[in-house]
């Protein structure tokens, strides 16, 4: 016979926080009770689960093998129940980088909205195509090189590299005639190097060394730092067409680069049978590249 569910949770509890009191508060009873628990499902048993050293708790090795188990199954049960709420209000969580949310997604909400009113979208971070397990999304908006288009996805914008700054940026380093003369001058650069690299090679600059410059995770600050005179960077169009229509920043050259990068649409496994899904996604597919 299985211990009782509140015996389990508050043991849960206790061992995620190492602390009866800590998990008392999570779980808004008493400190006694979560104690009280914890004797009974130790009495049940036959075992100590914890061993007490003054105020603080340690878990035993058997108190380790059953904490194991309850916070996979209690994070079972979350993710269920989660799962449950969403498809009774129709939601569908999507993870988008910050600036493809910004630029690209926020415009067309409304038009989302009046397409699909009963659909709740939920937009969540995912900055990485490995971030997307963390999100528990139903539809990732993930960034790839062309040439490595994920199998089954849907391609949703193509991107063009070029290089731009500010007008201050201009001033204080300039002149900037060729390519290679960015090469003495500050640049700042989005996740690792590459944009810089790949921009460079299709420039055909071949840089003598490393290059140097900090590097940003989150393009919306990249951008603010170029806009800012702090750096030149590798900006995408369409994704910067209006920050060039309003002059916070400038193109450097006039290059005329083939589109190396994209963004995709990518269902997940569990997600894609679900109708509001499927509206969101042929709804993303009336808005991509490939419709036009």
């Amino acid at each position: 016979m299985l211990p009782s569910l509140s015996a389990l949770r508050a043991f849960d509890a206790a061992a995620k926080t190492g602390s009866f009191r800590a998990a008392a508060e999570h779980l808004v009873v008493t400190p006694t009770a979560i104690s009280h628990h914890i004797r009974g499902l130790e009495d049940q048993l036959g075992t100590l689960l914890f061993e007490r050293v003054g105020r603080e708790v340690r878990l035993t090795e058997d108190g380790t093998r059953l904490a194991e188990t309850t916070g996979r199954a209690f994070g079972m049960l979350e993710d269920t129940v989660g799962a449950l709420r969403r498809t009774s209000r129709k939601v569908v969580r999507l993870a988008a980088g910050p600036i493809l949310t910004a630029r690209w997604l926020m415009p067309r909400i409304s038009d989302l909205w009046q397409s699909f009113p009963e659909v709740e979208l939920e937009v969540v971070p995912s900055y990485r195509p490995r971030m997307a397990d963390q999100t528990h999304a139903d539809i990732v908006l993930s960034w790839h090189r062309l040439a490595d288009m994920p199998r089954g996805s849907l391609k949703l914008l193509e991107l063009r590299p070029v290089a731009i700054a500010s007008a201050q940026y201009i001033d204080q380093y300039g002149p900037i005639d060729a390519p290679e003369d960015l090469l003495n001058k500050p640049i700042l650069h989005q996740r690792n190097h590459w944009g810089w690299l790949d921009w460079f090679a299709a420039m055909n600059v071949q840089p003598g060394s490393p290059l140097m410059g900090v590097v940003f995770e989150d393009a919306n600050i990249l951008l603010r730092g170029a806009a800012e005179g702090q750096g030149a960077v590798v900006g995408w169009l369409p994704l910067i067409d209006q920050d060039l229509r309003e002059g916070r920043i400038l193109r450097l050259f006039d290059e005329d680069i083939k589109p190396t990068h994209g963004y995709f649409v990518e269902a997940q496994d569990g997600s894609r049978d679900k109708r509001e899904v499927r509206d969101v996604i042929e709804w993303l597919r009336s808005q991509s590249c490939e419709s036009g």
